[in-house]
């Protein structure tokens, strides 16, 4: 009885019967007489379907679009003009970001030598002026003064840009 396999014994055989060769041997000064396809030890290897342009399954790959660059290159283009508006307004031409304030420690030095060299009041104990205060003419802030052990009140009225300021009479 044959086998669906092949012949009993192994590997099918494939022309005529002839002399017995191990496996991996053929006849001298040849090589082993194998039919295409076959593999290591005489076994068909798999074939892949050959089906719709011969890459498998679905046909052949479209080719890949390339992309564009010219959205990349006008987002970098407004994040420039965005940044050249932002640095001119805020540097040069409103100077937001140029906002000059006055020191708080020199205001209060010039405060007590105002106070005891143009009013001669003697007993200036502590001078305390807001920090922060912006450079700008006609600005006016209070300074708490203690003379005495009394705490007054000193008005400051910046004159002009470059943190000129006149210190007012002691309340």
């Amino acid at each position: 009885m044959s086998s669906p396999y092949g012949p009993p014994g192994g590997a099918p055989q494939w022309g005529p019967p002839g002399p017995a060769y191990p496996q991996g041997y053929g006849p001298p000064g040849g090589h082993p007489q194998q039919p295409p396809g076959y593999g290591y030890g005489g076994y068909a290897a798999p074939q892949q379907p050959e089906m719709f342009g011969g890459r498998g399954f679905g046909g052949p790959q479209p080719p890949r679009r390339k992309r564009s660059a010219l959205p990349w290159v006008l987002t970098a283009a407004g994040l420039v003009v965005v940044a050249a508006v932002v640095g001119v307004l805020g540097f040069v031409a409103p100077g937001w970001f140029n906002r000059t304030v006055l020191d708080a420690a020199s205001v209060e030095k010039g405060v007590e030598r105002t106070l005891a060299e143009s009013y001669q009041l003697a007993g200036i104990e502590q001078v305390r002026c807001p920090e922060g205060e912006p450079v700008e003419p006609g600005r006016r802030f209070e300074c708490q003064v203690r003379v005495d052990g009394q705490t007054r009140t000193v008005v400051i009225t910046v004159k002009n840009e470059r943190g000129v300021y006149e210190v007012g009479h002691p309340r």
